[in-house]
C-alpha cells in the first residue's frame, strides 16, 4: 500500500467521522467568532470613567461634555471636585478608573505647553486604562485643536505590587491551564470506553459514583502540584502575593476540580477518545471570554452575561482580587459559584454513568 492508498484511507476516516470533522472546521470558526465578540467588535461596551475636575473651569466643563459624547467612554457621576475621594473610590472597588484634570487646563489650552492629564487606576488592574489613554489623547487633541497635543500620563495606585501585568495575566493563564484537565479527563473515559475496560467494569457491583470518585481521585495530586507549579513559576517571574496565598489555592483548586467535572460529562457523552479533541471549542472560547488574557469591561453585555453564568471568570477575578490583596469576604460569592458547580458537575456526571450503565 503506498502513501496515495494510506492518504485516501485516512482522509475517509475523517469524513466519516463527523465529530473529528466538525472539529477541524468549527474551532478556527469559533475561535474567530468568541475572540471578536470577547475583543468587543462594533458593539464594545464603553469604559466607565470618573473625572476629577480640580481646574473647575468653563474649558474643562466643556471638555467633560465633549468626553461624554465620545462611544468608547461611559462618564460616571458625580464629577469629582477632590481627588481624595476618588482614590478612596477606587480602592473600595467603587470605580475603576479616574481622569484628573488638573488646576490651569484653561490657562495651558492657550499656551504652547503639552496639557498633561493623569489617568490613574487600579495598580492591579493596569489593562483598562491602557486601552483608554490613546482615546483620551485623541478626543483631547481634538477638543484643544491647537499643537502640541494632549497628553495622557498613566499612573497606577500605590500597591506592594511589583509588576502589575504578570498579577493580571497570571490568574487567567492558571485557569485556562487547569482548564486544560477538561479534555485529559475525558479522554480517559472515553479510552477506557473505546477499549472495552468500562464495560467489562460495569459487570461489577460498583456504584456510578464509584466510577466518578474512582477517576476523579487520582487528578487531586494532580490539581496540588500543578497549582503549586503555577504559583511557584509565577512568583519567579515577578507575581507578588499581596493577599491570602491559601485563598488563592483554594480557587485554584476548586476550578481544577470543575474542570475534571466537566471532562467527565464529555468523557460519558463521546463515543471514541478522537472525540474528546471537542472539548477544545468549548475550552478556548470560554477561556477567551472569561478574561484569561485581557479584560472583560468591554465586552458586549450578553457576552459577560453568559461567562458570569460559567464558573471560570469567578475564579479568574477571584484569584486577582486576592493575589491583590482583597479579603476573603470579597470573594465569598465567586466561592459560592465554584462550589456550586463542583457539586452540579460531579452530580450530573454521576447520572450520566447511570444512564451509561443501564443502557
Amino acid at each position: 500500500m503506498n502513501f496515495w492508498e494510506i492518504g485516501k484511507r485516512n482522509l475517509k476516516e475523517i469524513y466519516r467521522n463527523p465529530v473529528l470533522l466538525g472539529f477541524l472546521l468549527g474551532m478556527p470558526i469559533a475561535f474567530m467568532l468568541v475572540f471578536i465578540a470577547a475583543a468587543g467588535g462594533a458593539q464594545a461596551s464603553p469604559i466607565a470613567l470618573s473625572i476629577v475636575d480640580e481646574d473647575r473651569s468653563q474649558n474643562s466643563s466643556a471638555f467633560i461634555q465633549y468626553l461624554g459624547h465620545v462611544d468608547a467612554i461611559e462618564l460616571n457621576q458625580p464629577i469629582y471636585s477632590e481627588e481624595s475621594q476618588a482614590q478612596v473610590d477606587l480602592q473600595d472597588g467603587r470605580i475603576s478608573l479616574y481622569l484628573l484634570i488638573p488646576s490651569g487646563f484653561q490657562a495651558a489650552q492657550h499656551g504652547n505647553q503639552t496639557i498633561t492629564l493623569e489617568l490613574i487606576y487600579k495598580a492591579a488592574d493596569p489593562m483598562t486604562g491602557l486601552q483608554l489613554k490613546p482615546v483620551i489623547e485623541a478626543v483631547g487633541s481634538q477638543f484643544l485643536g491647537v499643537p502640541p497635543p494632549l497628553n495622557v500620563e498613566l499612573k497606577g495606585t500605590e500597591s506592594e505590587i511589583k509588576n502589575p501585568a504578570v498579577n493580571f495575566y497570571f490568574p487567567g493563564i492558571a485557569v485556562y491551564g487547569l482548564m486544560i484537565l477538561i479534555s485529559t479527563a475525558a479522554g480517559i473515559i472515553a479510552g477506557d470506553r473505546e477499549r472495552g475496560f468500562l464495560i467489562r467494569m460495569f459487570t461489577t457491583p460498583a456504584k456510578p459514583w464509584d466510577f466518578i470518585l474512582g477517576y476523579s481521585l487520582p487528578f487531586i495530586p494532580v490539581l496540588i502540584v500543578s497549582t503549586l507549579i503555577y504559583l511557584g513559576v509565577g512568583m519567579a517571574l515577578g507575581l507578588t502575593v499581596v493577599g491570602n496565598l491559601g485563598h488563592a489555592f483554594l480557587i485554584f483548586f476548586l476550578i481544577g476540580l470543575c474542570s475534571v467535572g466537566i471532562g467527565m460529562i464529555v468523557g460519558s457523552l463521546v463515543k471514541s477518545e478522537s472525540q474528546t479533541g471537542i472539548s477544545w471549542i468549548f475550552i478556548v472560547p470560554m477561556a477567551m471570554i472569561s478574561g484569561a488574557w485581557f479584560t472583560v469591561d468591554r465586552m458586549p453585555s450578553a457576552i459577560r452575561s453568559i461567562a458570569g453564568a460559567l464558573p471560570f471568570i469567578h475564579a479568574i477575578d477571584a484569584s486577582r482580587a486576592v493575589l491583590n490583596g482583597s479579603p476573603f469576604s470579597a470573594i465569598v460569592l465567586d466561592i459560592y459559584w465554584l462550589v456550586g458547580w463542583t457539586v452540579v458537575l460531579f452530580a450530573t456526571g454521576i447520572m450520566l454513568f447511570r444512564k451509561t450503565m443501564v443502557s
